[in-house]
């Protein structure tokens, strides 16, 4: 008996060995999009159609913190960044957290991002299949230090700690950035997210993949307006 040979479906531009050229009109079309329609909704309106979620993704956050007992889980992911240095990016990346356009930009899934004067940045994005709100505290730059006295792991991320919190003060997690520069004038990025320990390790995991997309995006930028000055 002959079996036909299977051949896998594609539909690509001709000339092209991968999906990537068109992959990239989509994302460019997406992001268009996306922008539009946040921009007319506006932040009120954003955050009023997503009630219902996000009193889910609180739910999830308080069930897993519960179910943690003190419990936690960390990840870490590594960008090799080229074109800027550490130092301008970390200048660049602290005055961006003022432009609310430049923070949604970063990653299609951030839904909001802004702080009162005087208050945490409320963030409003997704983790795992929630739609979470959550509230980051000023940068702890003494995780620093702890990261020279000794060797950072997984367990201990390096970089300066930014706790994350529920609207009532409640803490859920922590964020942890190391910006290191390179000899060639760039500099490699650890990104770390510490979550309650009972959330799966896709979870982790997607919000590793957070991550890179959204400071890909703002690094890319970061170059772009410091080389233009």
């Amino acid at each position: 008996m002959t079996t036909e040979p299977t051949t896998q479906q594609s539909v690509r531009l001709a000339g092209d060995d991968s999906d990537s050229t068109i992959d990239g009109y989509e994302l460019f079309s997406a992001r268009r999009a996306l922008a539009l329609l946040k921009d007319k909704l506006g932040r009120d309106g954003i955050l009023e159609l997503l009630t219902d979620e996000i009193a889910e993704g609180e739910a999830f956050l308080r069930d897993h913190l519960a179910r943690s007992a003190g419990e936690e889980t960390t990840g870490t992911t590594t960008l090799r960044a080229r074109g800027i240095t550490a130092a301008r990016f970390g200048q660049w990346l602290g005055a961006a957290f003022a432009r609310e356009d430049v923070m949604l930009a970063g990653n299609p899934e951030h839904y909001s991002i802004h702080a009162e004067p005087g208050q945490n940045v409320n963030i409003v994005e997704t983790l795992d299949r929630y739609v979470c709100s959550f509230f980051m505290r000023p940068w702890d730059d003494s995780a620093i230090v702890e990261r020279e006295l000794s060797a950072a792991t997984d367990e201990r991320p390096a970089g300066r700690r930014s706790h994350i919190l529920l609207a009532d003060g409640t803490v859920v997690g922590s964020i942890a950035n190391a910006f290191d520069e390179e000899e060639d004038g760039g500099f490699t990025a650890r990104l770390s997210v510490t979550l309650p320990a009972t959330c799966a390790p896709e979870v982790v995991e997607q919000h590793l993949e957070h991550f890179a997309v959204e400071f890909r995006t703002w690094i890319l930028r970061a170059a772009a307006e410091v080389a233009a000055g």
